[in-house]
């Protein structure tokens, strides 16, 4: 039996999210995704067409489409990036379990096997697509301005999250977001001379304030928009113009992924509660 038969066998019709690193970025930040939706929709802006940098296993792209289920009758477009390929530096991360763990799962294909399973589930209101590919390679052959949200959550480091940022700039459409994950810190939070010492370092401790930081994703924001919106560790920017500028989600009805294992929503449930009142 191969692996796509097993996994739709073992879940038919329904995400499989309920595995070890399967999600791996804080729950509550896919509420701020979900609201971006809505956010579109108070835009007047209908039927969005989302690109994602970085799928995993799917959990976000599952997002993304409830936002469109819940905001846009289920009707807009969703294209994946991803190599589903090993990426990580070894050499660097040869002391993290999750390095390990996920490497394993890229070489394997099994994450690609159960993003394709999940990607599976959605309704075929919503057109989706993949592209399997190093974005460096796939985002300069996509049309410029064909997207009114592009999602990064690729890889890290400082080089790579700043081509990304660098290459999704000019796929936005007018009024458009850019947006990403695992923005922990920004740069005015965190200790600056360790953020440039560990640039192309995944995740590391901050001494500033105690709490672990992704340096890269820190760096290339900042380099590339300054202070931004952020809610959690994600982040956002409207494209207006030739300029950006941070977005408010206040008032934004609070929706949590309903393919959320339901210890992932209590985790997001409580966290929501912790930072709700930076939605301004």
């Amino acid at each position: 039996m191969s692996i796509k038969s097993l996994l739709s066998t073992l879940s038919p019709g329904k995400p499989i999210l309920d595995v070890p690193r399967a999600i791996l970025s804080a729950p509550v930040r896919h509420v701020f995704m979900i609201g971006t939706m809505w956010f579109l929709k108070q835009q007047n802006r209908m039927q969005p067409r989302v690109l994602e940098i970085g799928s995993w296993y799917g959990a976000s792209a599952l997002s993304w489409a409830q936002g469109l289920k819940a905001y846009h009758e289920g009707m807009g477009t969703l294209t994946c990036i991803d190599g589903w390929s090993p990426f990580f530096d070894m050499d660097i991360h040869k002391d993290s379990d999750y390095a390990r763990e996920m490497e394993a799962s890229l070489t394997t294909d099994l994450a690609y096997q159960i993003f394709v399973h999940n990607m599976s589930t959605l309704p075929p209101s919503i057109d989706h697509q993949h592209i399997r590919g190093r974005s460096e390679k796939v985002l300069p052959l996509l049309k410029p301005e064909a997207f009114d949200v592009v999602f990064i959550d690729a890889d890290h480091t400082f080089d790579a999250v700043s081509k990304d940022i660098e290459l999704a700039k000019p796929l936005i459409s007018e009024g458009g977001i850019i947006c990403g994950d695992d923005l922990n810190l920004q740069l005015f939070e965190c200790d600056e001379k360790i953020a440039h010492a560990h640039a192309q370092v995944d995740f590391i401790a901050d001494p500033k304030t105690g709490r672990n930081f992704h340096p890269g994703v820190t760096l290339a924001v900042e380099k590339h928009f300054g202070r931004v919106s952020s809610w959690g560790g994600y982040w956002a920017m409207q494209r207006r113009g030739a300029t950006w500028h941070p977005i408010s989600l206040k008032n934004m009805p609070v929706v949590f992924p309903e393919h959320f294992p339901a210890e992932k929503v209590s985790q997001a449930t409580a966290h929501f509660n912790d930072i709700s009142s930076s939605l301004d």
